[in-house]
Parts: structure tokens; sequence; C-alpha cells
């Protein structure tokens, strides 16, 4: 019998999953993806009909920072693997006409081999995954947590709220929105753009954000990855490739370029980010030992918050462990 289901394998629910195994609970994580990282999701660029087929691109989060002690620990350990790769302190600005100067602020962390590669170095051995398995309902039958049919002395979900509440009631509603996002990956024949790790679109219908992958990854490869703004992304969740003309007329104003990529794909996050984030932790149910974590809690949403409250929820439910 498993001691343990984790329901999520984005970087929240492998911490939680880590965590407890850590404190010597057997632990499943189920996800319904191919591959685990969540909204850090990775993917390799395929039928382009360029040279970059095969190349990995980030099309969901774009980069993430550290700042309190455990998660910099736990980074910095990456570091000495060569998992993760300090970037950028600053992103450029760009307003209605163009780009107009430069933002500092914390070091900025990328992956080479992509963010996905992150929460995959983050698994401990001995914890079982299962992939491609979409859960249908989390529920109490007699006083234990049943995942679907699969019993469990203990539970975590670590996902966005709305997808949640379509597996259980026994999580309270929540008050925080979610805003999607539309990121689309564009392939150029050349770098035709100035020197620059990524661009904050402020003030724009179309846009929000830029970030150039070639950077990002370190081969200085002709690809963009841009983020349509929530609102036009919430007009086109049903037809995301409906975006890409205007993301891409948009690129090439804000960076100066005459021509149009080569390849351009849309890629749908219908729960990109939530708009605010409780301060506490995580929730924990009162009666039944099951908790929800994720970048809507610990005062997120950042990827560090989404690792912290995994964190500090597998650690709660293992001390219910203890005490039982």
């Amino acid at each position: 019998m498993t001691d343990a289901i984790v329901v999520g394998g984005g970087i929240s629910g492998i911490a939680c999953a880590a965590a407890l195994a850590e404190a010597g609970v057997s632990v499943r994580v189920r996800d319904r993806g191919r591959r685990l990282a969540g909204r850090m999701t990775s993917r390799r660029l395929r039928d382009t009909g360029t040279a970059f087929d095969g190349r990995v691109v980030d099309i969901g989060a774009s980069y993430f920072t550290a700042t309190q002690p455990e998660f910099v620990e736990t980074v910095d350990r990456l570091i000495a693997r060569d998992v993760v790769q300090p970037w950028t302190t600053g992103f450029h600005v760009a307003g209605p006409e163009g780009i107009v100067g430069v933002r500092t602020g914390p070091m900025r962390y990328r992956a080479a081999q992509g963010l996905s590669s992150v929460v995959e170095a983050l698994v401990p051995e001995g914890i079982e995954v299962s992939l491609d398995d979409e859960v249908s309902g989390i529920a109490v039958r007699d006083g234990r947590i049943v995942v679907d049919d699969d019993g469990a002395d203990f539970a975590a979900a670590c996902m966005p709220d709305p997808q949640l509440r379509r597996l259980t009631d026994l999580v309270p509603e929540s008050p925080i929105t979610w805003e999607p996002v539309i990121a689309v990956t564009c392939v150029f024949a050349s770098r035709d753009w100035i020197d620059l790790d990524g661009v904050f679109v402020n003030d724009d219908p179309v846009l929000t954000w830029i970030a150039d992958d070639g950077r990002r990854r370190g081969d200085d490869a002709p690809v963009l990855v841009a983020h349509v703004s929530p609102v036009l992304a919430a007009m086109h969740l049903s037809d995301p490739a409906a975006v890409i003309a205007p993301a891409i007329a948009t690129v090439k104003r804000v960076l100066g370029l005459s021509a149009n990529p080569d390849w351009a794909q849309a890629h749908r996050w219908t729960y990109a980010k939530p708009l605010a984030a409780a301060v506490d932790p995580y929730w924990m149910h009162d009666e039944v030992p099951f908790g929800v974590a994720g970048d809507a809690w610990a005062d997120g949403p950042k990827v560090e918050a989404a690792w912290l409250s995994g964190h500090l929820l597998g650690q709660a439910l293992a001390q219910r462990a203890d005490r039982g």
C-alpha cells in the first residue's frame, strides 16, 4: 500500500513528495502529463523545417529567482550539478514606442536543458512516478483518503485551484483569480535584434513579455518566446493559433525587426498564474491528512513559492505520520 499520494508533478508536487520521502514515507506521484514539470514545461522543437529541430524551448515559466534560505540551498545544489545556471539580473523594458531601457532586479536562473530538467532533477530515488495518469477524483472513504480507487494514508494535491475543484469537494472555495497565457515560440533565420535576455512589454494589448530563448539556453539560437496578454489569451483559449499573427507583429515592432520568423507555434496555459496568493504556506484539511500546495500559497506566485509551499506541506504531512 502507498503511504502517500501526491497529485501533480510540477515543482510543488515534487517538493512535497521529496519532503515526505526524506521523512521515510513511501510516496507515489501521479501526473497527467507525459513528463514532469507542470507549468515549468520545456518542449523540443519538432517539424519546424529549420536547423533547430530537437532544440529545447521553455514554453511555460521563463526563469526563477531564489531568496528563501531553503530554496537557495536547493538551487546551489542544482548549480553544483550543472542543472541550473545563473542567467541575468537585468531585462529590457518596452513601451508603445519600443525599447526604452533596462530594469535590474534579483538574479534570475535558467536551465540549459530547459526548466523541466529542474523539476526532474529534484526527484529523489525511491519515489514512484506515474505519468499519463489522469486523476478523476479525490475523496474520503471510511476515514481514509482515496485518489480514484487508490487508498492512501496521506495525500496532497499540487495544481491550480480551478483544476483541483474538478476533482474534489474537500477544499474550500478560493477567491483567487487565475490568468491565462498563450506562449508563442518563434524561430527566426538569424539574430537581428539587439543584445538582450528578455523584454517586459508595458501597456500593450498583445504582449506582456518576450524571452530570448537563445540567451536563456546559452546557445544564442534565434528563438524567441512571447507571452500574450491575459485579456487576449482569454479571448482565444479555444483557438490559440489565432494569436500568432498579432504576437509576431508586436515582436517585430518591439524589437525593430523586418523579417518574419521561419516557424511559429502557440501553446495555451489556461491557468498560467494566480493574480494573488495566500500568505499561508499551504492548506491542510482539519480532519483528514490531505493538503494543497502550489504557487497560490506561500505569498507567491513564483516558482520559489511553489517549491516552498510543497516542501512545507510535505513536512507537515510527515509530522502527522509521526503523530499517528
